[in-house]
């Protein structure tokens, strides 16, 4: 399929609806997933009471809490189709007039974005140019905030299945650029097969309720560019243009247009982008269907267990409802009651200790004070929450022990049980890797070309960093330790096998420098013992430790260091 470019080096004409109505399908989901994500309810209860649209009933309805002047809920809230399909769900209830909002929020979408930033990020990655100038300027990038960028990244990807990196730069801020995120729902993208050929991100400048004034920002890294426009209309329309002077969050980009509206590179190698998309997962089930320009989106962690995570709520206020209704009441006379005024009601107050007397006639010699309390059932609440946060974790590509689910009177496990538990999440956290690594790669080759050929740069040559991603979890020390003692015993592994068994997390470099220390010290001992053994006139102890040398390793000896305490001490024999 051939790509117009002329159409990807433009801004959208003005008066056109924004978001594009062909987006809509995506958009909603985004306000659904963003929503758990939140872990806010009134979000929640906006989203899918509402069905994500911003409209006066959304708003209305939280104008209040049930108090007299609520709206009534639509019809369709309790018909079939689109709307009835989402009043099912716990969320998407409209609470019946005259009452409170009473429903719970378990913020477990929350903990499965953080554990997939976390299972990615955790550690800082490891990453190596072959220049020393580009690496010099990467260490830089990420000693000035570059892996809290990516944790952050981690979480936005999990929750709306993608994420936006791009380079930008503001020398009223730093001397150098420095990547920055943007979230996959105020991005338009636009692929070609499967790659990012354009993208447009907007943001709101102001929004007074009837004058909506947004900022686009459109890359094309096929060309090289990076357009701006400023757009003043409404809600549901981008409106007229308007120049970026006249908005002081857009006057800094004024300075770097070199091209009518738009900020070109053209020196820099066609190659190298200002932008990347790191998808969270692939293939995305929902939007497969929706064509190309939808289907290269990554997946949430939340897509298809939206209807898991609103029962776990579902259940929770279940749960809290019970204890609310468990609290001890007293039913009482309605002469026991204390009146409190004409429209006011009457109570009853249990904390009184003197009552007066009054004129009643006694049932039986029993009181009509009756006591109430119903029963909590926390254990059937338990196991049916304990069951949906397994299918839950479960669901979006995690084992319950990364996210401390575990069997707490199952003891002690071995390193083996623990790796077998983080089976599933480590596989999930292999995939994830595949998708990040080569967008992470691209971001930093744009940032190293804009380095050198915008800011002018000359200690960096471009190129694309070699990227490892550190094991997240290690085996047992102990568990290693007696394998590797094993092993030694029957001599069945060199010394060097052995070091990197027991430290898999070390370089070459290290394990070679530790097995030169252990043949040092086995040398020094062996040493020792033959000097009690000779008889004068003994070897020279220089000879002598060179013959040991050679016994403990004769064909890879390492030099042994005279300066060490032992060996200087020997000469005074």
């Amino acid at each position: 399929m051939a790509i117009d470019d002329r159409m990807m080096n433009l801004l959208p004409v003005v008066n056109q609806p924004w978001p594009p109505p062909q987006y809509d399908p995506i958009n909603y989901q985004f306000r659904l997933w963003d929503a758990w994500y939140s872990g806010d309810a009134q979000k929640l209860s906006w989203a899918y009471y509402n069905l994500g649209a911003n409209s006066p009933a959304g708003r209305a309805y939280f104008a209040t809490t049930g108090e007299p002047g609520m709206p009534q809920p639509r019809p369709g809230q309790f018909r079939g189709g689109l709307i009835g399909s989402i009043s099912r769900f716990f969320w998407g209830q409209p609470v019946p007039p005259g009452q409170k909002r009473s429903k719970y929020h378990v913020p477990i979408a929350g903990d499965l974005a953080q554990t997939s930033a976390d299972l990615l990020y955790s550690a800082p990655l490891d990453v190596s140019c072959d220049d020393p100038g580009n690496q010099e300027a990467i260490e830089g990038l990420f000693d000035d905030g570059m892996h809290s960028t990516l944790l952050e990244s981690g979480e936005l990807a999990a929750a709306l299945g993608g994420v936006f990196l791009r380079v930008c730069w503001d020398t009223d801020v730093s001397e150098w650029p420095w990547i920055d995120i943007v979230p996959a729902d105020t991005a338009v993208p636009q692929f070609s097969h499967g790659k990012l050929v354009a993208v447009t991100f907007w943001r709101v400048l102001s929004d007074d309720g009837k004058e909506v004034v947004r900022h686009l920002e459109k890359h094309v890294p096929s060309q090289n560019t990076i357009l701006h426009g400023v757009y003043v209309g409404n809600q549901t329309d981008l409106g007229e243009v308007y120049p970026l002077t006249d908005f002081p969050e857009t006057q800094q980009f004024v300075g770097d247009l070199t091209d009518g509206n738009a900020i070109t590179f053209p020196d820099q190698p066609l190659d190298a982008s200002s932008v990347v998309y790191i998808p969270n997962i692939r293939p995305n089930r929902l939007w497969r269907d929706l064509g190309p320009q939808a289907a290269p989106l990554g997946r949430s962690d939340y897509a298809g267990i939206e209807s898991l995570m609103d029962g776990l709520d579902e259940t929770y206020s279940s749960w809290m409802r019970d204890i609310q209704l468990a609290k001890a009441r007293l039913i009482v006379p309605q002469q026991y009651l204390d009146n409190i005024g004409d429209g006011e009601g009457a109570v009853f107050d249990t904390d009184r200790s003197i009552y007066t007397p009054m004129q009643m006639l006694a049932t039986n010699g029993t009181s009509d004070i009756v006591a109430n309390q119903f029963a909590i059932r926390w254990q059937d609440h338990r196991e049916t929450a304990s069951d949906l946060i397994g299918r839950i974790i479960s669901g979006a590509g995690y084992s319950g022990q990364t996210l401390g689910e575990y069997d707490a009177g199952s003891g002690a496990v071995t390193a083996t049980e623990v790796e077998q538990r983080e089976r599933r999440s480590l596989t999930t956290r292999g995939k994830k890797i595949l998708y990040a690594r080569p967008g992470i790669r691209d971001i930093l080759y744009g940032y190293l070309s804009i380095r050198r050929i915008t800011f002018g740069d000359r200690t960096v040559t471009p190129e694309r960093p070699n990227i490892e991603f550190p094991a997240v979890v290690l085996p047992d020390q102990s568990e290693l330790a007696n394998t590797a003692g094993v092993l030694a015993g029957a001599e069945a592994a060199s010394k060097q096998t052995l070091v990197q068994m027991v430290h898999p997390e070390w370089t070459q470099d290290q394990v070679d420098e530790e097995v030169q220390r252990i043949y040092y010290e086995l040398g020094s001992d062996l040493v020792g013992r033959a000097r009690i053994m000779l008889t004068p006139p003994a070897t020279s102890d220089e000879t002598l430790s060179q013959q040991v040398q050679e016994l403990a390793d004769p064909i890879t000896a390492p030099p042994i260091d005279p300066a060490v305490p032992g060996d200087s001490a020997a000469g005074g024999d």
